[in-house]
């Protein structure tokens, strides 16, 4: 296997017990904590009083089936602020790393989700409500590990009343058997009612000393003697306290060799870097006939798998037109995604290369109609980037501003799904194209979103 599919660093030395973190400082409402000591408290406390309550209403429910409903008490249930927590701070410096971390150190199972996945409340309830509120029938046949509810990217969803995520939130938090701990980068206002009713942790990016600890133990146990300290504290600088970001330069650099200028090699070095990706979309849609081509051109790039991964998803509609071959995309694009869900769950880090095929090669050969002439195509970025913020351009920030003012609706539900309804209903007629664009007052550029 080449080293580009070998498994990655971050997830190879992701720290099994909490020994093992470098633990950023933390705030509790402007208040110095200790992280991990933190977590600790909030999920023995809660362990504790989900076991006192519902002993407490077996007894209510005894006393309610023998008394009229006007005499039934109601349930009790832990308060949502000792239900959940949330952990707030930028990508990288270890909000999940540190909640897997101890739920090793408690012999606990970790039920993660990623929010920003499951916008929605429906898909949001079908993944974690069942799992939430009651235990697996093994439970009741063997001696199973306490569960620890991961949400990550909360600030990923925006919830309206009718439809949103957030009202399922916090039903859940409400209900749940198990603690919650939620991840997030940034403050939303949107999601001020989730913030009012839990306890929120902010976290601060790693020093430079704790993430150059981190790092010299990676080179200690990859047997790497001869990486500069200079480029060290480069690669450090460049990355401004992303630990993350760090591990996975300090492994391209490596990969790419330690025996060309390495000073070059890490200013070069960037995964997000624009003209790279774009450079490469096009020759996977446009160049790209055969699955070994399509290997070809991944294995010769630097940027993140996860990153190119959510790049293709974006710029699918762009290059593939007909309808068939793009549904065969989307479903090779979705066994990628349950693929890559394996080998997190269980650490099967040999699927690596079919998770590369599938959303590459998978997807590049679903097209079947290759135009003589293709013209110019535009590469879009992806609504998400690596480290989770939603990018929109300035005429789309000013077109979401004209449908929100006239609909309750979130930003993503019109960049994902009303833009693209929009769209097939002016495509094929210049009435409807009018009557939108009367309708929410576009100007020239905010109508040239509905004519892509």
């Amino acid at each position: 296997m080449k080293d580009t599919l070998e498994r990655p660093w971050v997830e190879k030395y992701r720290p099994q017990s909490i020994k093992e973190m470098a633990i950023p400082q933390a705030k509790v409402s402007g208040h110095r904590v200790a992280l991990d000591e933190e977590l600790r408290t909030f999920i023995k406390t809660f362990l504790t009083e989900i076991q006192n309550i519902n002993e407490k209403n077996k007894k209510i429910r005894i006393y309610n089936r023998t008394v009229e409903d006007k005499k039934q008490k109601k349930e009790l249930s832990v308060p949502p602020e000792k239900s959940a927590v949330l952990l707030e701070g930028p990508p990288g410096v270890g909000k999940t790393s540190i909640v897997y971390a101890l739920a090793n150190d408690l012999n606990m199972e970790v039920i993660e989700t990623n929010a920003s996945d499951t916008r929605t409340r429906d898909a949001l309830e079908s993944k974690l409500k069942e799992t939430v509120k009651s235990r697996g029938i093994m439970d009741f046949i063997v001696q199973s590990k306490a569960k620890l509810i991961l949400i990550d990217e909360i600030d990923g969803i925006y919830g309206v009343t009718d439809r949103g995520a957030v009202p399922a939130v916090l039903d859940l938090i409400e209900n749940t058997q198990f603690p919650i701990i939620m991840c997030s980068n940034d403050y939303k206002r949107n999601l001020q009612t989730l913030y009012n009713k839990i306890r929120k942790i902010e976290i601060s990016a790693l020093s430079k000393d704790e993430i150059l600890k981190v790092v010299k133990r990676i080179l200690k146990k990859e047997k790497i003697d001869n990486f500069n300290p200079k480029d060290l504290n480069y690669i450090i600088e460049k990355n401004e306290g992303d630990l993350r970001g760090t591990i996975n330069d300090l492994q391209g650099i490596y990969q790419g060799g330690l025996d060309t200028d390495t000073s070059e090699l890490i200013y070069q070095l960037n995964r997000d870097n624009n003209e790279e990706i774009f450079s490469l979309i096009r020759e996977l849609f446009q160049d790209a006939r055969t699955l070994q081509q399509a290997r070809n051109i991944t294995d010769k790039s630097d940027v993140d798998y996860n990153f190119l991964y959510k790049w293709i998803n974006e710029n699918l509609p762009t290059f593939i037109k007909k309808t068939n071959e793009l549904k065969t995309a989307y479903e090779n694009l979705s066994l990628a995604d349950e693929v890559f869900g394996r080998i997190r769950k269980n650490q099967y880090w040999s699927l690596l290369p079919y998770f590369y095929d599938l959303f590459s090669g998978g997807v590049v050969l679903a097209r079947k109609y290759h135009p003589e002439n293709e013209g110019f195509r535009r590469i879009n970025f992806p609504r998400f980037t690596s480290t989770g913020f939603f990018s929109l351009t300035v005429a789309e920030h000013s077109f979401v501003e004209k449908i929100q003012e006239k609909y309750n609706v979130s930003e993503i539900e019109i960049i994902q799904n009303l833009l693209p309804f929009l769209r097939k209903l002016t495509s094929d007629s210049r009435k409807y194209l009018k009557l939108v664009s009367d309708w929410f007052d576009l100007d020239a550029k905010e109508k040239k979103l509905l004519t892509k």
